[in-house]
């Protein structure tokens, strides 16, 4: 990427939108351009952090180590996006790590580059950290409103229902709300015996709009068209157990489509594992119900 480039792919990252076209040229000349190939890490977990990073060009994963074992998808970034940001306000460890799902091009900023570039101009820190504080803020609304709905799922997904179809109707509606747009929602069980798919619930203004059966096959969660998302509900074998489908009907920019990916990939989880216990406890049910017409058969 040439200088001419790298000044045009900074004005269009929302936190310098506000500055002017001799300031940018300005930052892009202490700027480092870093290119990480698919698959490596930008930085680990727990990692010493003095550098902001700039998203140019490729996606960005945010992973947060668990305790038993793996990595939790936190969030997936595109081009305009910005990470890293809290070392240059706090000096603490990285809280998580930064893994380049695609290859990758970023403009890096250290603390001692962005101190000696705001000590010609001290007004221009007060824009930056405006900014940064606008991308803090939204990115904690948005933690906040994810988990707040895998919280009403979690709940339900602890409590007793009779049958899949009454569980999902109630995820549905749980879930239907939480969602930023104009949403419907429609849930799809696999009949094992029949090995059909149907509909079973559908939520919002078009949900009868939704599909009313989908192909078995399809393993994979996927977007059908450029509005709607369909999470396919793991079961213990390759087939699943079911598919959520939600559709919004206003457009959305790359991002707001990875964010309901990651959500509604979380929801699945949940879901899927609770669809299996419901399946379980009816099977248990039915069990019993067949022992006590046996028992009763042989004293007549």
């Amino acid at each position: 990427m040439d200088f001419q480039g790298q000044i045009d792919r900074l004005k269009s990252l929302a936190l310098l939108r506000h500055l002017p076209d001799a300031k940018v040229a300005e930052l892009a000349r202490v700027l480092a351009v870093q290119t990480v190939p698919a698959g490596d890490l930008v930085f680990e977990e727990g990692s010493p952090g003095d550098t902001m990073f700039l998203l140019a060009l490729g996606q960005v994963r945010i992973e947060k180590q668990l305790e038993a074992g793996g990595f939790a998808e936190l969030n997936v970034l595109s081009p305009g996006d910005v990470f890293g940001e809290m070392a240059l306000i706090e000096r603490l460890p990285r809280s998580a790590r930064a893994v380049a799902q695609t290859d990758t091009t970023l403009f890096v900023l250290s603390r001692q580059d962005l101190e000696r570039w705001l000590a010609s101009e001290p007004l221009m820190a007060v824009g930056l950290f405006v900014e940064l504080l606008r991308v803090l803020s939204h990115r904690l609304r948005r933690s906040s409103q994810e988990l707040v709905l895998l919280h009403d799922v979690g709940d339900l997904a602890v409590h007793r229902f009779e049958d899949e179809a009454s569980f999902l109707r109630a995820v549905l509606h749980r879930m239907v709300p939480h969602l930023e747009g104009e949403w419907c929602a429609a849930a799809l069980v696999h009949n094992e015996w029949s090995a059909e798919v149907v509909r079973v619930a559908t939520v919002g203004r078009r949900g009868e709009t939704l599909p009313v059966t989908l192909p078995i096959a399809e393993t994979a969660s996927r977007w059908l068209d450029a509005h709607t998302f369909c999470v396919a509900l793991a079961g213990k074998a390759e087939t699943p157990v079911g598919f959520l489908v939600a559709r919004n009907e206003l457009m959305m920019s790359p991002a707001e489509r990875i964010e309901i990916e990651i959500a509604l990939a979380a929801i699945g989880h949940l879901v899927a594992s609770a669809l299996l216990n419901i399946r379980h406890d009816v099977d248990e049910r039915l069990r019993a119900r067949l022992q006590a017409r046996s028992a009763l058969d042989a004293s007549l």
